[in-house]
């Protein structure tokens, strides 16, 4: 089953501020699991401190089920999750990425992502 993980549950599980987010990066091995480029530059970003930065590095290396996707969001997928009212500049591209590389499960902690997203869906404005 592939999943699509969201910058903030690693930043979180790094920073070891959500415990859901530290269990999440303990068990990510059993995953297969991809994560477009933007997600890595997100959390490097985001990290406070170089010592977090290489714990990030080492988990990306240590987790050989984990793909880095370097290869662009289809555009016309990244406007379809735009319309719904995400950014197009990151929410509507990790959207967008998620469905593009078929992933089953978004783990995101992203509450205006996914309620844009549910919003739009019960009005019918989600069309697949």
């Amino acid at each position: 089953m592939l999943i699509c993980i969201d910058s903030n549950q690693f930043i979180f599980g790094i920073d070891q501020t959500a415990p859901d987010s530290v269990e999440l990066l303990r068990i990510l091995r059993v995953f297969e699991v991809a994560i477009p480029r933007l997600v890595v530059q997100e959390v490097v970003r985001n990290l406070r401190t170089t010592e977090q930065v290489k714990m990030f590095y080492r988990l990306l290396k240590g987790s050989p089920r984990l793909l880095v996707v370097d290869e662009p969001v289809p555009a016309e997928l990244v406007a379809k999750y735009a319309t719904l009212g995400l950014s197009e500049k990151a929410d509507a591209v990790i959207g967008a990425f998620a469905e593009w590389v078929g992933a089953k499960y978004l783990i995101s902690d992203n509450r205006h992502f996914l309620d844009s997203v549910s919003e739009n869906a019960r009005s019918g404005d989600l069309s697949r």
